[in-house]
């Protein structure tokens, strides 16, 4: 009886996740499509046709379910326009781009050995090393060019991971030149093509508006926002910024 119990929670665990990522997906779909081109007529279906392929995904019923938890959330008003609440909470989840600061030639480190019976645990800790921009050096060794190693702290902290978890600080990490790591770790060439391949079709005037703002977040959100000094010769990222904001001046 116990473990089903146990099973059903983790079920509605990863269930609340998968809602919590189409919410938010509806909520950035209908308000930056809306400032852009306002979604006047038709069923909610065909709106959310109209804002882009990244919802035909999810079938009628769960774009709805999603709609329904966002107004519940204060999200969206009864005619499905984004509140003030819910412009925070876009604030809060959408990638953001940053000034790149001088690196201070530091690697800061992040080792686990989490027992396999404790596996789940291993999963949180690399989660959370992902959402904070570390990078996989090795299976279990992460490393960051930001010293994020106080915010690690706390989750070894809250999980009781003190004992499974190494962290260090190093001026230097194996015989590659930094720049070469960084781009071997987070694949910055792949990175710098695709901010390239959107600033091109971007001038030649391939997008729509909607899909102006949903393409450049996407590869923003796969950028770790390196310092300078770690980027290649040729990095893109601040035009495709430049053009990006150029185009979506009147939202923000």
């Amino acid at each position: 009886m116990m473990k089903r119990k146990n099973i059903r929670k983790i079920v509605s665990k990863i269930t609340a996740g998968i809602m919590e990522k189409v919410i938010d997906l509806v909520l950035f779909g209908i308000y930056y499509t809306a400032e852009m081109s306002p979604l006047n007529g038709g069923s909610l279906y065909q709106r959310f046709f109209r804002i882009g392929r990244d919802f035909e995904r999810f079938n009628f019923q769960t774009l709805q379910q999603a709609v329904y938890r966002a107004r519940q959330k204060g999200w969206l008003n009864e005619k499905l326009e984004v509140t003030p609440k819910g412009q925070k909470r876009l604030q809060e989840i959408l990638p953001k781009y940053e000034k790149k600061p001088k690196w201070d030639g530091k690697w800061y480190l992040v080792g686990y050995d989490i027992p396999e019976e404790k596996k789940y645990l291993r999963e949180i800790l690399r989660s959370n090393l992902e959402q904070l921009g570390f990078g996989q050096f090795h299976k279990s060794f992460y490393i960051s060019p930001f010293n994020f190693l106080g915010d690690v702290e706390k989750i070894i902290r809250k999980y009781n991971l003190s004992k499974y978890v190494l962290l260090a600080i190093s001026h230097k990490l194996g015989r590659e030149p930094s720049q070469e790591l960084a781009e071997r770790i987070w694949k910055l060439r792949e990175l710098n093509d695709d901010y390239k391949e959107y600033i091109q079709e971007v001038k030649s005037k391939k997008f729509s508006p909607q899909q102006v703002v949903f393409k450049y977040l996407a590869i923003l959100n796969r950028d770790p926002q390196l310092p300078k000094d770690l980027l290649p010769e040729d990095w893109q990222g601040e035009e495709a910024y430049k053009v990006y904001k150029r185009l979506t001046r009147k939202i923000f």
